[in-house]
């Protein structure tokens, strides 16, 4: 299958290639390979693991949002979980 790419998707790839390190003659090959590689990868079933940075990170995040909402000092450093414990449960653990 023959493809015709206009000058300015010509110029974006050039300008892609070069910025992705390809030289050469392949290079808007290489890079349209790539881009065909990605996509076919993130096409089908999608599947995304966080890392324990990432995971750590949105617990941070939500732990502060919740200090905040509920007006504890931001320097409060028990986790998100102790801090929904206390307000959900009595000292006997029963629903307040």
């Amino acid at each position: 299958m023959a493809t015709a790419l206009k000058p300015e998707m010509e110029a974006r790839i050039a300008d892609l290639a070069e910025r992705l390190g390809f030289a050469g003659p392949d290079a808007a090959e290489r890079v349209i390979m790539a881009a065909l590689d990605y996509l076919d990868k993130s096409t089908g079933k999608w599947e995304r693991w966080y890392t324990r940075a990432e995971i750590d990170a949105m617990v941070e995040r939500d732990r502060v949002a919740y200090l905040k909402e509920k007006g504890y000092p931001e320097t409060d450093l028990r986790p998100l979980s102790q801090l929904l414990q206390d307000e959900l449960y009595d000292e006997f653990g029963l629903p307040k």
